[in-house]
């Protein structure tokens, strides 16, 4: 199962991200204690830039303290982490937006969208395969009604154009604008 959701900052997505994974997990497993199989994990794209960042990651993690998640941080390649996520787990991504911008501007070198779209997205799929549960998020950027300069309009493009196809293959699509939740 794949869920995709989108949200503005700050919008309550990461939370609801995470509840919709424990009520998940407490349907597809009611009666069998957690196995191997049935891990909850929560693959962490940020990369550390600055205290602030730090502060906002450490609030994250306690607001997940209690639910019994496994954090893997990965901020590029995932495939290079495929091999410690079990098969039959409940994956939450977090988030497609900073993994797309990690990959985009990569050891200060600049790549190509649709290089980096196929390498996302091939990675992504290979994770879907093999989970009972996926839960994408990431940030609409979409909607302010500012130009930017070349580069930032590409990045721009890519994500939207990895929204539209992760979107468009989801079993579940939700927005979330100041902690309204809209399924799609």
């Amino acid at each position: 199962m794949l869920i995709f959701i989108s949200g503005n900052s700050k919008s309550g997505k990461s939370s609801f991200a995470e509840k919709k994974l424990c009520e998940l997990e407490s349907i597809f497993t009611p009666l069998n204690p957690p196995s191997r199989g049935d891990l909850k994990i929560y693959l962490a794209t940020s990369k550390v830039y600055d205290s602030e960042f730090l502060k906002r990651i450490e609030n994250h993690k306690l607001m997940r303290k209690d639910k019994n998640f496994i954090t893997i941080e990965k901020s590029e390649n995932l495939h290079e982490i495929l091999n410690l996520i079990p098969e039959n787990s409940f994956v939450l991504l977090e988030s497609l937006s900073t993994l797309a911008a990690n990959e985009k501007f990569h050891e200060n070198k600049i790549l190509d969208n649709k290089i980096v779209f196929e390498k996302i997205y091939s990675e992504i799929s290979e994770i879907n395969s093999k989970v009972k549960v996926l839960i994408l998020v990431s940030d609409d950027i979409f909607s302010d009604g500012i130009f930017y300069d070349y580069m930032t309009e590409q990045y721009i493009k890519l994500l939207g154009d990895l929204h539209v196809k992760f979107a468009s293959e989801s079993d579940e699509v939700y927005e979330i604008f100041s902690s309204i939740i809209i399924k799609l």
